[in-house]
């Protein structure tokens, strides 16, 4: 039947994008890259939190930036979330007030970091040079710092208003309360594509290249769906088979959020892989399509020369 042709024609296409992307990641060393982002996250995580802490004072929101912590930790690995906790707390509870002290510029810088780690990464999996100035580069990292923050911000407010929002639907609709379950699957809903959205972000507008969209999607897809299977993975793997404490000691938990970190890169680099190789396939594709249009029109004019010739009298009449 033809829609299983179109079914396994896909398959085969998709099969050959992923084991091009793996390909990919190894001759482009997305390990090491990996290893890279994994530090620099980890290094410019605690610098962001301050910012963000500190612009969610400005405008009394140190609450919901709490909260909005709080929340996001939910989606780590429980070892993971017990070896960053007290750091975050300590820098989430401590009252800071004035954006342009020296100590808030240095933390955008230390935290702008982690985006110029992402972009050198993209730019090795789509193939692309990056021959801008360092300072422009570092001015776009900390620019996009800000406006992330300025965006989670008014996400924050966002998620400390969503039970009374669903309160009022309650009321308003006359919700069974055995229907909490649907709250709760909205709200991991809304976090999956908002993790999607973020991604997808950072793949087209990181690149010294815009990219269309269809040329992110997939990568952005296997990203988010990888990672959410990595994580649930990494935490039975903790809670069953991993003693990181026996062999690092006291370094256990950092080596366990090290570790996480360059899953989570490994996967943001692999997925960046999946779009170049989807960009080079339908590219191939173009290509060979506008080739077989070519050499049908000579096909279809040679046809023409040698029906005139053959008929000389028709064209002259």
């Amino acid at each position: 039947m033809v829609w299983r042709k179109r079914v396994w024609r896909s398959l085969r296409i998709g099969a050959t994008i992923l084991w091009r992307a793996i390909v990919h990641f190894i001759d482009d060393g997305g390990a090491t890259q990996a290893g890279s982002i994994a530090f620099t996250a980890l290094f410019a995580l605690f610098p962001f939190l301050i910012f963000l802490t500190t612009l969610a004072g400005e405008f009394g929101q140190e609450e919901a930036a709490r909260r909005f912590v709080e929340l996001s930790l939910e989606g780590l690995p429980a070892e993971v979330v017990s070896a960053i906790r007290p750091a975050i707390d300590q820098v989430v509870n401590v009252r800071r007030t004035g954006l342009m002290t020296v100590s808030i510029l240095v933390a955008v810088w230390t935290a702008s970091s982690g985006i110029e780690a992402l972009r050198t990464a993209l730019n090795y999996a789509y193939g692309i040079e990056d021959s801008r100035s360092w300072w422009w580069l570092r001015l776009q990292s900390i620019v996009f710092t800000v406006v992330m923050s300025i965006a989670i911000l008014v996400l924050m407010v966002v998620v400390v208003a969503g039970p009374f929002i669903w309160h009022f639907v309650e009321e308003l609709f006359k919700v069974p309360a055995s229907w909490g379950w649907l709250y709760t699957g909205v709200r991991y809903l809304l976090a999956v594509l908002l993790l999607y959205a973020v991604v997808a972000l950072l793949y087209q507008w990181l690149p010294n290249r815009r990219l269309r969209g269809y040329e992110i999607l997939p990568g952005a897809a296997v990203t988010v769906v990888t990672w959410l299977i990595t994580a649930s993975l990494f935490s039975l793997y903790l809670q069953n088979l991993g003693r990181f404490s026996v062999t690092y000691g006291s370094l256990g938990g950092i080596v366990v959020t090290l570790t996480f970190f360059y899953l989570s890169a490994a996967i943001f680099i692999f997925g960046a892989e999946v779009n170049g190789a989807w960009r080079r396939d339908v590219a191939a594709r173009l290509r060979a399509q506008r080739a077989a249009r070519i050499e049908r029109r000579k096909a279809r004019r040679a046809a023409l020369q040698s029906l005139a010739q053959d008929n000389p009298g028709s064209t002259s009449g």
